[in-house]
């Protein structure tokens, strides 16, 4: 247990210092587990939605459900862009690859944005098996002077802790 906490601890570090570095921030909440005497209690991960910022804007998303089961889960994103946001590209996909460096999502889709607003996943995603199914939503800028941003719910490298649990989805079978 302590091993752990450590390591999400060390992990919750390199998060915030990564973000310092580069020039943005970003929100998150996560679920945290409690042991005494051999009973365990699960807090519930938020419902704020992930934010992240960089060079004078904010990309928030949010996603549902948190959990379902096969065949009868839909999973929807939304992405809200405020502040000086030029055209671009926001990218949705979905994943229950293991970590950022794994694989092909199982959906990606685009959709062009013009400037601030809210934009939804074109065709919500339909889970074929059980699994963790985090959302990634990018916003890649058409000005080459504007930088990208993420926000996911999936690992950057295998073993770490989401940086976003409020953006994955649980499906059972």
């Amino acid at each position: 247990m302590r091993s752990s906490l450590l390591r999400t601890s060390l992990v919750a570090a390199a998060v915030a210092a990564v973000a310092a570095l580069g020039g943005c921030s970003s929100s998150s909440s996560s679920s945290t587990t409690t042991t005494t005497s051999g009973s365990s209690t699960t807090s519930p991960v938020s419902d704020l939605p992930a934010t992240g910022s960089v060079d004078g804007y904010i990309l928030s998303v949010t996603s549902s459900p948190r959990t379902g089961k096969v065949g009868a889960t839909t999973i929807t994103a939304q992405a809200t862009l405020k502040g000086t946001v030029s055209a671009g590209t926001l990218r949705f996909e979905v994943t229950d690859a293991p970590s950022a460096d794994k694989g092909k999502p199982a959906s990606d889709q685009s959709v062009k944005v013009g400037g601030a607003g809210r934009f939804t996943i074109p065709k919500p995603f339909h889970p074929t098996k059980a699994g963790h199914w985090a959302v990634t939503v990018t916003y890649t800028p058409n000005e080459a002077t504007t930088s990208a941003l993420s926000v996911s719910g999936e690992p950057p490298v295998a073993g770490s802790q989401p940086p976003f649990p409020q953006l994955v989805t649980v499906v059972t079978g």
